[in-house]
């Protein structure tokens, strides 16, 4: 997964937050994580250090750089964190991962499909993989997302036992038997699903208690 798109999905007190530190913690690149459930501003590595990488040394030690941008909303932050990916990917060759929690907030919905095409995220998923720019997307309920942007996410990643509102999507999405296992059935455990038809869990396992 580290240079596709994907979604992460799971109930409240599934473990999804915990999966979503690992993810932010153990990417081979800068990883930014943008975090709009409280105000603050900048939060982890400073922004200048990130993108400004002066000689080939600093560029290897830059291959581990984190960010954690707290804002108000994540629309305010999103086309400088998207300026900052394409700059910090150009100067190092390193990847770029960004992780927005409840995404459904900060995509086009079907009733304003036609403002995708503005969107910063939507264009972030739709044309950003070329320019080694991994968007992570999470939701309690991958049913609030608007198909369009989501299907450029290669993977799909469900964390901790479904819930009664979700049958209606794994109904849909046939996922109910997974070739390899079905859905998990505790807190912490994920499975990473390819959602082609049918669609087949790929890999399985379970956060580590250090990011709980």
């Amino acid at each position: 997964m580290d240079r596709y798109h994907c979604t992460v999905v799971g109930d409240s007190g599934s473990g999804k937050t915990t999966f979503l530190r690992e993810m932010h913690d153990t990417f081979p690149g800068l990883s930014i994580w943008i975090d709009d459930t409280d105000a603050g501003g900048i939060s982890g590595r400073d922004l200048e250090d990130a993108t400004t990488v002066r000689s080939a040394s600093e560029a290897r030690a830059a291959t581990a750089s984190r960010i954690r941008w707290v804002c108000d909303s994540a629309m305010e932050v999103i086309d400088a964190v998207r300026e900052i990916a394409h700059t910090y990917h150009e100067t190092t060759g390193y990847p770029v991962q960004v992780v927005v929690d409840e995404a459904h907030r900060h995509l086009p919905d079907s009733e304003s499909k036609s403002s995708a095409s503005e969107n910063t995220l939507a264009a972030m998923l739709h044309e950003d993989r070329d320019k080694g720019v991994k968007v992570v997307i999470a939701s309690q309920d991958p049913q609030d997302f608007y198909y369009p942007p989501v299907k450029q996410c290669k993977y799909l990643v469900w964390v901790g036992p479904p819930s009664t509102f979700h049958r209606g999507f794994i109904r849909y999405y046939n996922l109910k038997d997974l070739d390899g296992g079905g859905l998990p059935s505790d807190r912490f455990e994920y499975a990473v699903i390819r959602p082609t038809e049918p669609p087949h869990a790929v890999y399985r396992g379970e956060t580590r208690e250090v990011y709980g």
